[in-house]
């Protein structure tokens, strides 16, 4: 499949489901000081547009991811594309945000648990996009 569109579609629908297990059910403990305590009618009423602000922000980073990895996938080490190109693609592009979050907790100590989630959780939403996208777009 050479259609950047719908590998980056179908890369955007993975990384939203990554992104809601990752943050939902992976790193719950010591994120208790980052979350607002929201009453029950409070939380319906911010879950609706923030699960719906998420989609839309996963299906818009899976179509710019593909259409980047179609760019520049002639200059990856792995020739020829397909899942371990994408893999690559991604984990270079995962670089500047972990220097970014380990470079900040150095500094901001309170939010040291929160930088490592995020760096944690970029690097396997980016790893999913790049899987699906190396293997639809090969």
């Amino acid at each position: 499949m050479n259609s950047w569109v719908v590998a980056g579609l179908i890369a955007g629908v993975v990384v939203y489901i990554v992104d809601y297990v990752m943050w939902g059910k992976v790193f719950t403990k010591g994120m208790e000081a980052f979350a607002d305590v929201l009453s029950p009618e409070q939380m319906k009423a911010f879950m609706g547009p923030a699960l719906v602000k998420s989609a839309v922000l996963s299906l818009v980073f899976g179509l710019v991811f593909a259409w980047l990895y179609g760019h520049f996938r002639s200059a990856l080490w792995v020739q020829g594309g397909g899942p371990l190109a994408g893999m690559e693609f991604a984990t270079v592009l995962w670089l500047p945000i972990l220097f970014a979050t380990v470079g900040g907790s150095v500094w901001w100590t309170r939010v040291r648990i929160l930088h490592r989630a995020t760096m944690w959780a970029w690097l396997v939403r980016l790893n999913a996009a790049g899987l699906v996208v190396g293997l639809l777009m090969k």
